[in-house]
């Protein structure tokens, strides 16, 4: 019988239907024992994929509008929200991934990221796997895969906002909720977010290749060499930058706006569709 408490919910559009093939081959090939009714939400495209439930909430008005129609007809106390190009790389240890459910629940917590990027700021002396993320911490509220508390993903999620908003405009409201922030501080699923830009990332495409999954090209393409080269210069500038505290980055980030080298960033147009 499934865990009853969670479902993993991937929140899914139409635009994006090409993915949920790959995603669901590597979720049955690396986690065939998964505890939890798995639900691919979208709008009026089915997913027919075997294994999953499929759920379509009608028209995509916006990213958090639909969002919040997904976790209300789930109706689980809490969901394990995974995003469709979060493809699974290798076989999941399913105890461990209840291990931090029974971590979740008693800490009665609103959110237990299930990959540590960015870690916890502190550890817990009774929860020695997963440890606390401090309020104003940059994405304390990500949408790397994580275990939610539905009512206050529910009460985090303002309309009009895309994924990206939410990451960052919502981390700010997390900061006043009752109900605590962690993260595990190792990962307990290993994925690959495969697509950016609207575009398969190449590595994306080999890992489906390498685990026998195909991958629809005509539908969604692959970057080309140079846009792959620009990616990875700017992920490894940005992974090298990261792994320097947040409090510290942040003093870098206020110092470069006061003098003038770096500009106050943009608020992101919630109407530039995802990817």
């Amino acid at each position: 019988m499934p865990d009853s408490r969670v479902t993993l919910l991937v929140p899914s559009c139409d635009r994006y239907a090409d993915l949920w093939a790959p995603f669901c081959a590597l979720l049955r090939r690396n986690w065939p024992d998964c505890p939890f009714r798995v639900v691919v939400a979208s709008n009026h495209v089915p997913c027919t994929e075997p294994g999953v439930e499929s759920l379509c909430i009608g028209d995509d008005v916006d990213w958090s509008r639909g969002v919040r129609a997904m976790v209300r007809a789930v109706g689980t106390p809490a969901v394990l929200v995974v995003l469709e190009d979060f493809l699974l790389r290798s076989r999941v240890d399913t105890a461990g991934v209840l291990a931090r459910v029974d971590d979740f629940f008693r800490l009665d917590a609103a959110y237990l990221r299930l990959r540590p990027f960015p870690p916890a700021d502190h550890r817990l002396a009774r929860f020695p796997d997963v440890g606390e993320i401090d309020p104003g911490a940059p994405y304390r509220a990500s949408m790397q895969a994580a275990i939610w508390n539905s009512d206050d993903l529910l009460a985090l999620l303002v309309d009009g906002e895309n994924p990206w908003e939410f990451e960052v405009f919502g981390a700010r409201r997390s900061d006043a909720f009752a109900r605590g922030f962690y993260s595990a501080h190792a990962a307990v699923l290993d994925y690959y977010a495969a697509v950016t830009a609207g575009k398969w990332i190449p590595y994306g495409v080999a890992l489906c290749r390498e685990q026998g999954v195909a991958v629809d090209l005509a539908a969604r393409p692959m970057m080309g060499p140079d846009e792959a080269l620009r990616r990875n210069v700017s992920r490894v500038t940005n992974e090298a930058f990261n792994l320097l505290p947040w409090r510290a980055r942040d003093r870098m980030l206020r110092w470069f706006r006061a003098t003038g080298l770096r500009k106050p960033a943009a608020r992101v147009d919630p109407r530039v569709p995802r990817g």
